[in-house]
């Protein structure tokens, strides 16, 4: 008589356990169809962000000044710039530039200029070649001549 009966139950336990596992995978897969939305989300955001980074960034035209170097503290920070026709200046922000730019911010390794209504990042210079030889090595002071006493008169 249990034979029967479980055999009676088996299909019902077989069909809940398989509508359990359908229900299972569902949700799994509403979790991963929720994960792929906010990586696509994160994504516009990314390139949304690059965009607008790139359009800040207008690339430096021929002739535009070069950084050189950042220096200085807060407030008080100034950068060497590297002119196109050579000549080098120091500049602080607000400061005019040649061509109409306007210095609009000094950062390490970064400054700003404003073209008109564009603001423009300025490229680095190409490090400059040492001009001038090289010094030799410096030689290391000969010791006393042999003989002589090493240690301090006493």
């Amino acid at each position: 008589m249990l034979g029967c009966a479980h055999a009676y139950a088996d299909p019902t336990a077989e069909k809940l356990s398989r509508i359990e596992g359908e229900t299972l995978l569902l949700k799994a897969r509403e979790r991963q169809l929720d994960v792929q939305g906010s990586i696509l989300m994160k994504q516009n955001q990314i390139a949304a962000i690059q965009a607008a980074t790139s359009a800040f960034a207008h690339a430096p035209g021929a002739g535009d000044p070069q950084v050189r170097s950042v220096e200085g503290i807060g407030r008080a920070v100034f950068a060497t710039l590297q002119l196109g026709d050579g000549a080098v200046i120091e500049v602080q922000p607000g400061d005019m530039l040649p061509k109409g730019m306007q210095v609009v911010s000094i950062a390490p390794g970064n400054v700003v200029v404003r073209k008109g209504r564009r603001r423009v990042r300025l490229a680095q210079a190409a490090s400059q070649p040492q001009s001038g030889p090289a010094l030799p090595p410096v030689a290391a002071i000969p010791g006393p001549p042999p003989g002589m006493p090493t240690g301090a008169v006493r």
